[in-house]
Order: structure tokens, then sequence, then C-alpha cells
């Protein structure tokens, strides 16, 4: 990947330090397809939480990003929405590192294209199907203050963080062969690698249930108890998932996310519905010895 050390490399250490040291536990097959998808989807939600910009200026700008991933927007339309958000939209974000990001995204456009097929397919695959998330999130919460039942908080996850688990299966066979799982079992693979995305992403939802109500958003209309036990079931799942990877460094990497979700539950259960948890780090460096204890043997296929 010409020149995309040079940019995924320290703007992804920038813009997640938790989410780059995670990457590269990977083998390095693996890093430069998950560290430029990453930084992409990490675009979009970007322009998609800028609360400063009105939501319909947000929906027509992540509409544009998604063509541009999918190669399908005119030099001239590019050069435009590239112009857009590296003025307001950038301005607006608070962390400095995300502003540094949309300001580059022409860059990690460049990045793609220069990709592998297989590789760059897979990229935009998942990118449509985060944007396709994210622009429901605008539509519907523009009239909406929650869902209406529980097949909408599924396929949110689901297009938000459990197509990265089918991503994340499907590069890993794409770079990695047989040397990532054993491709008789890919089916089972990328079902259980949806449902650990949508059990990360489950977490993330009962977390941060409060701010998103604050902001006139619920994505829940069940019972929080069982949506907990749901969260729990699929993160046991990717634990189960991760084990089933070849080689420690990949295990590891699969796993550490779905152990530190575990913790958080446990939290969420203990605390009133509403406090804000965050795992504290001792816990996480537990969950980092736990990982390594539980990659250091592959369990049979």
């Amino acid at each position: 990947m010409p020149g995309g050390e040079a940019l995924t490399g320290p703007l992804l250490k920038a813009v997640s330090r938790s989410f780059f040291l995670t990457i590269r536990w990977l083998p390095q097959a693996m890093q430069d397809g998950v560290a430029l998808g990453y930084l992409l989807a990490r675009a979009t939600d970007s322009v998609a939480d800028t609360s400063s910009a009105d939501s319909e200026e947000r929906e027509q700008i992540l509409s544009l990003m998604g063509e541009a991933v999918a190669g399908l927007l005119s030099r001239e339309a590019e050069s435009e929405l590239l112009h857009a958000l590296g003025g307001a939209l950038a301005e607006a974000q608070s962390n400095p590192a995300e502003r540094v990001l949309l300001c580059r995204f022409g860059e990690c456009l460049q990045i793609l294209r220069a990709m592998p097929e297989g590789q760059a397919r897979l990229i935009r695959e998942v990118l449509a199907t985060i944007v396709e998330g994210q622009l429901w999130d605008l539509r519907y919460f523009r009239e909406q203050s929650t869902v209406t039942d529980d097949a909408q908080t599924r396929e949110y996850s689901y297009q938000v963080a459990g197509c990265v688990g089918k991503f994340w299966t499907e590069l890993g066979l794409e770079t990695m062969g047989k040397a990532f799982c054993d491709p008789a079992r890919k089916q089972v693979m990328l079902e259980a690698g949806v449902r650990y995305g949508c059990g990360l992403q489950l977490v993330n939802i009962l977390r941060d249930c409060a701010e998103d109500a604050a902001r006139g958003r619920c994505y829940l209309c069940s019972s929080r108890s069982a949506w907990l036990g749901r969260a729990e079931r699929y993160l046991r799942d990717g634990v189960d998932y991760s084990t089933r990877l070849r080689g420690f460094r990949l295990r590891f990497a699969s796993m550490l996310p779905a152990l530190i979700g575990l913790r958080t539950i446990q939290l969420l259960r203990q605390r009133p519905e509403g406090e804000r948890v965050k795992v504290p780090r001792r816990t996480v460096y537990a969950c980092m010895l736990q990982a390594v204890w539980l990659s250091s043997v592959q369990r049979a296929s």
C-alpha cells in the first residue's frame, strides 16, 4: 500500500490509541485493510456526530462520502466534497485528530484506490453498510426520539458494527487464507463475527443510553436486562470466535475487545440504569492477561 503507512499509522494512533494498539497485534497481512477501514468509518462517524451542523447537511455529506468510497463520484464532485470536509465540518470537531482526519479524507481515498482489489472491495462493502446505518440514524431521529421495535435495534447494530465482524472474517481469509481460520468453517465464522460485532455495539448503546436520551435518541424499546443478556451472549460468541482463529497474535487482537465488553456488562448490571460506567485501567490489564492465557491455546476446529 504505497504511502499508506505514513498516513494510517500516525493518524490511527491519534484518533484511537486503544484501537491502534489492537491493530498492531494483528498479523501484518491484515493491518493495512483494518486500519484503512477504521479510518474511513471514523471519518463518516465524525460527520454524522457533528451536532453543530444541520442534520440534512450531514446527511448530504455522508451520502457523498459513501459514494466517494464506492468510487462513484466524478473528480469535480469529489473535490467539492473534500473542500466541504476540510472547512466548517473539520473546524467543528472537538477532537483535533478527527479534524485532521476529515482534512485528509482524500488521502484515505487515494490509499483505498492503491490497495489490492480484493481488500478494496471488502472495504467498500463494509463502508456502504456502515454509511447506510449512519444515514438511517440521522433520518429516523430527525422525526422520532425512540425506536419502536427490537428489529430496528438489531438492524442498526448490524449496520454499524455487526457488518464489521463479517468484514474482519472476510478480510482475514482474503489476506491470510487458511492461516486465518479453517476455510471449511467460513460460514460459521461469518455468523459468529456478525454476532460479535453486534454485541460490541449493544454494549455501546447500553453504556451510552443516558447521553443518547439527552440527544433525543433511544435505541432500545424493551427490557434493558434482556439486551444485557443478549450482548453478553454475543460477546461470549466473540470469545469463542477468537479462540478458533489461527495464531496467537490474531487470537489476542480479536479477543481483547470481547473481554473488556464483558467486564463492561458486569459494571452495567451493578450500577443504576443511566449511570455512566468506565472499565478501570487495572481491569483492562486483567483482560489483557486473560486474553494472553486464552490465546495461548487454539481450540480444535
